[in-house]
């Protein structure tokens, strides 16, 4: 099964805000309501883009501090998803570089009907947003164009 349309953009805003990207988002919120999206679909996107984006800084920190001798509790994942959700996590924590969510999102993804193609269509999609967000900070920052070391 590939994504819809709708789909597709309900990902794109879940993997804006994990880059935290506003023109990304705004973007990707004004083609979802014309695929007809819902606020409570936009909403949920939102909330599970925000749950793998918390958790993954949760992860760092864990991992840091045990340099440290320290450790924090295990995060815990959400038992069951729908296909929608598991898109949308898949996306943010590909976004956020967490390896973690990443890994626990497609274990899970024959049980919420995502498939191969999907899992790519969504990595493609998660690489175009963070390109698109660093292009917007570089910019704001005056280094288009320039190489940073």
């Amino acid at each position: 099964m590939s994504m819809s349309p709708r789909e597709k953009e309900l990902v794109a805003i879940g993997i804006s805000f994990a880059v935290g990207c506003k023109p990304c988002l705004d973007h990707h919120v004004n083609i979802a309501r014309k695929e007809h999206a819902t606020d409570h679909e936009i909403r949920r996107a939102v909330a599970d883009a925000f749950f793998v984006r918390r958790n993954a800084a949760y992860i760092m920190e864990a991992h840091a501090l045990a340099h440290l001798g320290e450790t924090r509790d295990k995060v815990r994942y959400p038992a069951s998803q729908s296909r929608m959700n598991a898109l949308v996590c898949v996306g943010a924590a590909f976004a956020v570089n967490c390896i973690s969510s990443y890994e626990h999102f497609i274990a899970e993804a024959d049980s919420t009907e995502i498939s191969q193609d999907d899992i790519l269509e969504i990595v493609r999609l998660a690489g175009l947003i963070r390109k698109r967000a660093t292009s917007h900070i570089e910019r704001r920052a005056g280094l288009q164009g320039d190489k940073v070391s």
